[in-house]
């Protein structure tokens, strides 16, 4: 894998990276990390030093071996309320996306406790900002099993209404590709080199986050039926700059649109968003990954 990937740098221009970037550059992480994988599998070749010949000994018992490393008891939850801080994503009114994704974050956290083997952390539990790679690294310090980042939707048009979740891919339709542009703040195409890169080491983890979006989204329908909240697609990759560099299933949930009066009012009832949070819980507690 090595070798094509430096084959693959010596076709590509050179794409320069402001100092910004390079201070935080969950991609340039990712071409560190496999590279470091690909040395760290390749097996050293050591010098065989002679030994002096030694007088047979009898046979001794082998040793035991050694007890493998435990296994996690409970799946870690990592839930991101999007935004915080200076940056307050959607607004409409008095209302911030920030204040809603961080409500509902505490809801599923504190409905966790009730779950066996659940464990819920967030990425943030108060009003702060955090710069969108810091995001995935908390999830990967945390060692965590799942990534989902919150969000909330606004159209210009307010008959748009509903949910949509989103794993990351690199296989995206044009609206994906619009909406991944705003909420990310990224301009310009994604180079060839990124999308090489997001395929070699993320791909890993595709499969299992669309099993949780399909999970997620047989429950909501079912659990927030009462509700009547539309879920508009569960099944769209897109290239979100949050998810870039989670070492695990990752997913962006879109929770609603604040711009739309419906989802406005579900927005601030309190047992909507209890009952949004058991219906993740249910789907995360019921979903078998290969």
């Amino acid at each position: 894998m090595l070798k094509i990937l430096l084959l693959l740098l010596l076709f590509i221009p050179y794409i320069p990276v402001s100092a910004d970037d390079a201070e935080e550059d969950p991609l340039g992480d990712l071409i560190e990390d496999i590279i470091r994988k690909e040395k760290d599998a390749t097996p050293k070749a050591e010098k065989a030093e002679p030994q002096p010949q030694q007088k047979s000994e009898p046979k001794q018992k082998p040793e035991p071996k050694q007890t493998p490393a435990k296994k996690k008891s409970n799946k870690i939850i990592v839930i991101d309320p999007g935004h915080g801080g200076k940056d307050p994503g959607t607004v409409k009114g008095r209302l911030y996306e920030k204040d809603i994704v961080l409500r509902l974050a505490k809801k599923i956290r504190d409905v966790s406790k009730k779950y066996k083997g659940i464990e819920v952390r967030l990425t943030r539990d108060r009003d702060i900002f955090l710069e969108l790679p810091e995001r995935a690294k908390i999830a990967n310090r945390l060692d965590g099993d799942l990534f989902i980042s919150l969000h909330v939707n606004s159209f210009k048009d307010e008959t748009a209404a509903g949910m949509e979740i989103y794993h990351l891919d690199n296989t995206r339709n044009e609206y994906s590709r619009k909406l991944a542009s705003v909420e990310n703040k990224i301009s310009g195409d994604v180079s060839t080199l990124e999308m090489i890169l997001i395929d070699m080491d993320l791909t890993y983890y595709i499969d299992d986050s669309i099993s949780y979006a399909s999970s997620m989204a047989k429950n909501i329908n079912k659990d927030l039926a009462g509700y009547k909240i539309k879920l508009r697609d569960y099944r769209k990759g897109a290239l979100f700059y949050v998810l870039v560099g989670a070492r695990m299933p990752s997913l962006l949930f879109e929770i609603g649109y604040i711009s739309n009066p419906t989802d406005r009012a579900l927005l601030q009832n309190d047992k909507f968003l209890e009952a949004l949070a058991r219906a993740l819980l249910n789907s995360i507690a019921e979903t078998k990954l290969k």
